[in-house]
C-alpha cells in the first residue's frame, strides 16, 4: 500500500510545530520545571556556615515553587518540622549537598535507588567531588534549574562479605585490623589465582572515583575517568608494596590471614567485622551509579585546582 503523498505546504507546518514544541520542551526544561520538582537539601552538620547556605538555597527554591526535602539536622536548624525527611527516604529527582566529600558519600550510601543527580557545594577541606565553591552557590543552582548543566555518571562497586551484599562504593572500600596498631595481613585471589599477600595497617579498594581520595593519600594511582579499572592501595605495608590496578570485570577475593578480626569500611561511613572464615568477594560494577551536576567537563583541570589550589588557578 502506498504511503499517501504530503503536500509542501503540509510538510512546512508539520515542520513548523514539530520545532515549536521541542522549543516549548526546552524551555520548560530550561526553567527546571520538567526536570526537577522535588529537590532535597542536605548540609554537613559541624559547620554553622554550611548550615546556613543550605537555608540559603532552601529558600531560593522555594521561592522558584519547587518543593524541598530537608535532612532533619538541617529542618531543626530552619525550624521547618514539616520538612524533615530522613536520607533513606528522601525520594526526590535532585539532591544539593553543601559540604564536603563526606557529605556526599554519606548521602549516596543512604538515599533510596536510583540514586537523583547531585548538585555539590564545596564546604570541605578539599572537595575533590564537589563542583561549586559556597561564594557561587546561588548562581550555580540557577543554571541547575536553567538545564545548563552536563552529568557525570561514576560508577560504583559491588561487593560482598560471604553471602551477605555490602552497600555499593563510589569511593573505596577498606580493610583494616579490628584492633588498634595492628597489622593486617592478607591474600588476594584474581579469579582464583593467588597474586598477592600484603602485611599493611589496611588495604584500599579504590574505584576511579576514589583513587583520588584516600588511595591517593596513601600512595595510589590515579585513575583516568576512562579507566574501568579498580587499585589496590596498602597503607604503610611491610615489607613496601606498590599498588596494583586491576580490571573491573575480575573477580577479587581478598581473604585476611591474621588477625582474627578485621573491619570492612565502605566510603568512610559503613562499618561491619569480618573474622577470618569469611571472605570479602568484589563483585565488580554495580547496577547502580552515582551522577554529579558539572559545569566543567574538565577531569584534570578540576583535579589540579584541587591537588595544587594555587598553581591551578593560573
Amino acid at each position: 500500500m502506498l504511503a499517501p503523498a504530503v503536500s509542501l505546504e503540509h510538510f512546512m507546518w508539520l515542520r513548523f510545530f514539530g520545532e515549536f514544541y521541542s522549543r516549548v520542551i526546552l524551555y520548560s526544561w530550561g526553567c527546571g520545571l520538567a526536570l526537577f520538582k522535588v529537590v532535597g537539601v542536605v548540609s554537613r552538620r559541624d559547620r554553622i556556615a554550611a548550615l546556613k547556605l543550605a537555608a540559603t538555597i532552601q529558600q531560593e527554591l522555594e521561592k522558584r515553587g519547587l518543593k524541598t526535602l530537608l535532612e532533619p539536622r538541617l529542618a531543626k536548624f530552619m525550624k521547618r518540622s514539616e520538612l524533615a525527611t530522613p536520607l533513606k527516604r528522601m525520594q526526590c529527582d535532585l539532591i544539593i549537598t553543601v559540604g564536603g566529600d563526606g557529605t556526599i558519600l554519606r548521602v549516596c550510601l543512604a538515599i533510596p535507588k536510583p540514586e537523583p543527580p547531585i548538585l555539590a557545594i564545596n564546604m570541605g577541606a578539599r572537595g575533590f567531588l564537589a563542583e561549586v565553591p559556597p561564594e557561587k552557590a546561588l548562581e550555580a543552582v540557577d543554571r541547575c534549574l536553567r538545564g545548563d548543566y552536563t552529568i557525570e555518571r561514576c560508577w560504583k562497586l559491588s561487593a560482598a562479605v560471604g553471602q551477605e551484599k555490602l552497600p555499593d562504593a563510589l569511593n573505596d572500600i577498606f580493610i583494616t585490623s579490628k584492633a588498634p596498631a595492628k597489622l593486617t595481613y592478607v591474600d588476594v585471589l584474581k579469579d582464583g589465582e593467588k597474586i598477592m599477600e600484603y602485611g599493611a595497617d589496611g588495604l584500599i579498594i579504590a574505584t576511579q572515583t576514589g583513587s583520588t581520595g584516600y588511595s591517593l593519600s596513601a600512595g595510589g594511582s590515579i585513575l583516568d575517568p576512562d579507566v574501568e579499572a579498580i587499585s589496590l592501595t596498602p597503607v604503610a605495608p611491610l615489607p613496601y608494596y606498590r599498588p596494583l590496578i586491576l580490571p573491573l570485570d575480575s573477580r577479587i577475593e581478598i581473604r585476611v590471614l591474621r588477625p582474627k578480626q578485621a573491619l570492612i569500611i565502605v566510603d568512610g561511613q559503613y562499618v561491619r567485622e569480618m573474622g577470618r572464615e569469611k571472605s570479602l568477594v568484589i563483585l565488580g560494577k554495580s547496577e547502580h551509579e552515582t551522577r554529579f551536576i558539572r559545569f566543567e567537563c574538565k577531569f584534570y583541570a578540576r583535579l589540579m585546582n584541587r591537588l595544587f589550589p594555587k598553581r591551578g588557578a593560573k
